[in-house]
């Protein structure tokens, strides 16, 4: 280990640990250790710590000491993970229509509490309250899955974001950490080369990125070959990483992408180093996926429910998410015992509803998109589905193999899976939606033509 990630880990970490009250290099410690864990040593200690976390809510939070009461529901009757299910499922739609203030502990006044809010992917972003040593632990949960990627703190690495960076602490902690930070908007060519070439001069060893910019990206470094440098990998997060988007993206840069999931409430998801799955830190929170009737399965396609074991100034108990994942109960490659995530499919908004009843996701449209079948994959690069009420719309981004023949089968093709009109509009660009992200699916069911 090079000198300076030694003293990043052993002395640069636990003074800025010092500094802000934070708890990064203990948590960080201790996951490397838990990472080995067998599933019974990761269960005792969820439910170790989900005993903390019930009693903790139904004694100082005024929203929990009322749903256990109304429901008949005693602190002792939750002692396990399966005791879970006696919980009713908490939403986002819950906590803003009760308020704010209902779920903060009686513990912890503001000056013991850090504001947050979610990235407002769905909608309006939801705002919420944590704690330092849970939000240190989030962190660490992270840089576990940095670790798996070969990065060591002090490892040079360039973060792209959306907007430039201005807050005076953060760019100090960038400075500190060897972090290059970079804005990706505007999303034009002449930015898309100042970025590559500070890629190629600070040659970090990973870059961080959501998939739809890196995405723009990737295609303008494939077009100029004077770009030579490559990272070791590759981390994304922030909306869904398609196949299709990581093989392109993976081939502009050389490196393999380890893509990542979280939202409030929710443990850190990082992919496994094997690649072939990701791996829930099950050590900050407990993962339920349910199917449709609301019952948990351990293999199959379900709804994420999480229960936050760490958070004790606005506690998240049987949180839906609102996303839909893969799982799988059998054994990882790599040895680990961790939830084992093949996919991550998208929000439940991110899904569409044909009016016979059949659901689509975001994957039966980008493997429609993909056929060679009528050179629907050739002359399509970009598509947006929007469902109305009674019709559905393609935005399409498409080149000059497009033809009315494509379109004509796009149109009778989807017309007959939904069983309502379908129709086209053709674009220069689908803009991508103010957090960075891309919008597949747009639900307007209330908005008829």
């Amino acid at each position: 280990m090079a000198i300076f990630n030694f003293l990043s880990e052993n002395i640069i970490l636990p003074l800025g640990d010092l500094a802000t009250g934070q708890s990064v290099a203990k948590h960080l410690k201790f996951l490397l250790q838990s990472q080995s864990w067998s599933a019974n040593e990761i269960r005792e200690f969820q439910e170790q710590r989900l005993k903390k976390i019930i009693r903790h809510s139904v004694e100082t939070v005024p929203y929990y000491s009322e749903l256990f009461n109304n429901h008949g529901i005693r602190i002792e009757d939750v002692k396990t993970v399966d005791d879970l299910k006696r919980i009713p499922i908490l939403t986002k739609e819950i906590i803003k229509k009760e308020g704010l203030s209902r779920f903060i502990s009686s513990t912890f006044p503001r000056n013991k509490r850090l504001q947050k809010s979610s990235s407002g992917s769905t909608g309006e972003p939801l705002f919420y309250y944590t704690t330092k040593d849970a939000y240190s632990m989030n962190i660490a949960a992270n840089l576990r899955g940095w670790y798996d990627m070969g990065f060591r703190l002090g490892d040079r690495y360039i973060k792209l974001s959306q907007n430039p960076r201005k807050n005076p602490l953060k760019r100090l902690q960038d400075s500190i950490s060897n972090n290059k930070y970079l804005a990706t908007n505007p999303l034009v060519e002449s930015n898309f080369e100042f970025i590559l070439a500070a890629i190629e001069k600070y040659k970090p060893k990973i870059i961080r990125c959501y998939p739809d910019p890196l995405l723009f990206l990737a295609r303008y470094r494939s077009k100029s070959k004077k770009f030579k440098y490559c990272p070791q990998a590759i981390t994304t997060t922030g909306n869904t990483l398609f196949p299709e988007v990581r093989e392109e993206i993976e081939t502009a840069f050389g490196c393999k992408i380890f893509d990542s999931y979280s939202c409030e409430g929710n443990s850190t998801v990082f992919e496994c180093h094997t690649h072939s799955c990701y791996h829930s830190a099950e050590e900050y929170g407990i993962t339920e996926v349910l199917d449709e009737n609301g019952v948990k399965i351990t293999k199959g396609i379900g709804r994420l429910v999480s229960t936050d074991l760490w958070n004790l100034a606005h506690p998240f108990i049987r949180y839906d998410t609102q996303d839909y994942v893969e799982i799988d109960d059998s054994p990882c490659a790599c040895g680990r015992s961790h939830l084992k995530i093949l996919r991550i499919l998208g929000r439940d908004n991110d899904v569409l509803v044909a009016p016979s009843g059949r659901k689509f996701i975001v994957h039966n449209f980008t493997g429609f998109f993909q056929t060679d079948h009528q050179s629907i994959a050739r002359s399509v690069d970009q598509f947006q589905v929007v469902k109305y009420k009674d019709r559905v719309l393609f935005n399409l981004v498409v080149n000059d193999s497009y033809s009315k023949t494509v379109e004509e089968y796009i149109i009778n093709f989807w017309q007959n899976e939904f069983g309502c009109p379908v129709s086209v509009s053709l674009f220069e660009n689908i803009p991508l939606l103010k957090s960075g992200k891309r919008k597949f699916i747009i639900n307007k069911e209330e908005i008829a033509e």
